[in-house]
């Protein structure tokens, strides 16, 4: 993965929070945004499997596992 990979991995998994967060206040100002809400529960999943894949990006950026620009 080049540096350039990896921005756009992390402007694509932003993207996605910036759209949870919105559907989660949508949830909240309907009184939905509790655990006992299926959906509630489905975007918390999403936003939890994101939160592991920029801690992995991240952890390849550190570690230096990028391959030079081609």
């Amino acid at each position: 993965m080049t540096l350039d990979e990896y921005n756009q991995a992390v402007k694509k998994i932003l993207a996605e929070q910036q759209a949870i967060a919105q559907s989660t206040a949508q949830l909240a100002m309907s009184g939905q945004a509790n655990p006992t809400s299926p959906q509630f529960t489905e975007i918390m999943t999403k936003q939890w499997g994101l939160m592991q894949q920029m801690a992995k990006l991240n952890t390849d950026l550190m570690m230096g596992i990028m391959a030079p620009k081609r």
